[in-house]
């Protein structure tokens, strides 16, 4: 055996130890290039690679040994030093792998030499030292490496809950560019990523977080923003939530609410006329003999005036079933718009003096159109009558004032009274089906909701448009805008 170790010098062993320890790059390669390394040097006849841990000693790899040499490796292990113990014709060589003071195991080769030179000596605690640096780095290299391979789990993880929630995610730095987003994200259309960016910037001016409801074509959104700094690094958060479904069914029970108080007060509408028609008829039956000629003509105004109201009342029944239903068709012809005006005036003046409201309109011009009169006399009739029945009984002088004039190849009628007007929030209402405003006026008044919706509905049958202009407490205009149908003259 010394005479191997002197078959290279000393410093190319160190060399040759050198060159394959930075060939290892994990512990199994360490294990096997420290047996071959030393194998090199001395002629073996095994090794063995122990692990002492409480004084018990433990053969890494499972290998079977002489249980005699456990005292050897353990004093070894406390003294922390190449040592040499020959024993008959072996000697067993002991070299502890150690860095920083922590003892990874001790390696033991048995070979049948005794004798070792002051050169193979340093030799054994320079693998020694080596071997140790080694494994402390291998040690750390493999921990790092778990742990990593830990981050990388949990992150894959977490990316695979981000991406199984139905949220649609993603983070925007200070320059809006796009830290994170889940698969969500990208399944979202252009025209809703267009929107965040006025979102971005709020949250990162005010530092503070937002929510808000979009709509964006005919779907709705909840947009959650989060404003995040994270290393002194401003960051925005955002969870955008789809709430179509959510909308839908919202908008669908308002409107079964909606159905259902329309059918209570059509209930209430048909039963009044009726009721009084029923009532008048039974009195002329049992006591016609007892009635004078002024009576029952008093009486048959008023079942003829109730049948008229209940004849109105189903025909709107009958007109917006047809607009729903999309079979409404337009009877058009030519008539003076303005002699129709002045008719719906003369019907309503009764009605307007019953509520002391001046009906104010003085065009006697002739104005040719060619629009379905029968529908055009329900829209102005409604909108007058409206009008009269919406009259602030706290003013002095009430008025409903008609005007109009036509711009190139369009009508314009405007019908402004003073009447209690309309609040803000109810503006973009009251063209709704079965809409009737919140007021203690509107409990007063008889009506079934579907009047506005269906002049609005017949004004756009004709091509044409209806605005409402409004202040609560001052009063209304509405302006409708429809195909005059005729050369101006």
């Amino acid at each position: 055996m010394v005479e191997k170790l002197k078959d290279t010098s000393f410093y190319t062993n160190l060399s040759n130890i050198i060159m394959e320890i930075s060939k290892v790059n994990d512990l199994d390669s360490a294990y096997k290039t420290l047996s071959k390394i030393t194998g090199t040097m001395i002629e073996t006849d095994k090794d063995f690679f122990f692990k002492v841990e409480k004084n018990k000693v433990k053969e890494i790899f499972n290998t079977s040994y002489n249980p005699d040499i456990e005292d050897m490796v353990i004093w070894v292990n406390n003294n922390l030093d190449v040592s040499v113990f020959p024993e008959e014709e072996l000697s067993y060589i002991f070299i502890p792998i150690v860095s920083l003071n922590t003892t990874h195991f001790i390696y033991t080769a048995i070979t049948k030499e005794e004798d070792f030179s002051n050169e193979a000596m340093m030799l054994f605690r320079f693998l020694s030292f080596m071997f140790g640096n080694l494994f402390e780095n291998l040690t750390l290299y493999d921990k790092i490496l778990n742990k990593n391979l830990i981050i990388e789990k949990n992150k894959n993880f977490l990316n695979s809950i981000l991406n199984s929630t139905n949220d649609s995610m993603v983070v925007f730095s200070e320059n809006k560019e796009i830290n994170f987003k889940n698969e969500k994200y990208d399944h979202l259309g252009t025209d809703i990523q267009e929107k965040l960016n006025d979102i971005i910037i709020s949250t990162l001016d005010n530092e503070r977080n937002q929510s808000e409801e979009i709509e964006v074509n005919d779907k709705f959104y909840s947009i959650d923003s989060n404003f995040l700094e994270f290393e002194n690094e401003k960051n925005v958060l955002i969870v955008i939530r789809d709430i179509s479904g959510t909308k839908e069914l919202e908008k669908l029970k308002k409107l079964d609410k909606m159905k259902m108080e329309f059918l209570s007060m059509m209930s209430h509408e048909l039963r009044t006329p009726l009721s009084a028609i029923k009532a008048y008829s039974d009195t002329i039956i049992d006591s016609y003999e007892l009635l004078d000629d002024e009576t029952l003509m008093e009486f048959f105004n008023t079942i003829q005036s109730e049948t008229n109201h209940l004849h109105r009342l189903l025909n709107d029944l009958l007109d917006f079933s047809k607009l729903e239903l999309k079979t409404l068709n337009l009877e058009k012809t030519n008539f003076d718009i303005n002699e129709l005006i002045n008719e719906i005036c003369n019907t309503l003046e009764d009605f307007a003096k019953k509520n002391e409201v001046n009906i104010i309109f003085d065009n006697e011009k002739s104005l040719e159109v060619f629009l379905d009169r029968t529908r055009m006399r329900q829209v102005i009739f409604n909108l007058i009558q409206n009008a009269i029945k919406y009259s602030d009984k706290r003013k002095e002088e009430k008025f409903v004032k008609i005007q109009t004039r036509t711009v190139n190849q369009e009508l314009i009628i405007e019908i402004e009274d003073n009447s209690i007007g309309i609040k803000d929030e109810d503006k973009e209402k009251v063209f709704d089906k079965f809409y009737r405003s919140d007021t203690s006026l509107t409990y007063e008044i008889q009506g079934t909701g579907v009047g506005l919706s269906i002049v609005k509905d017949m004004v756009e049958l004709h091509g044409g448009t209806i605005q409402l202009e409004t202040q609560l407490g001052e009063g209304s205009k509405f302006i409708i805008t429809v195909p005059r149908g005729v050369e101006n003259e």
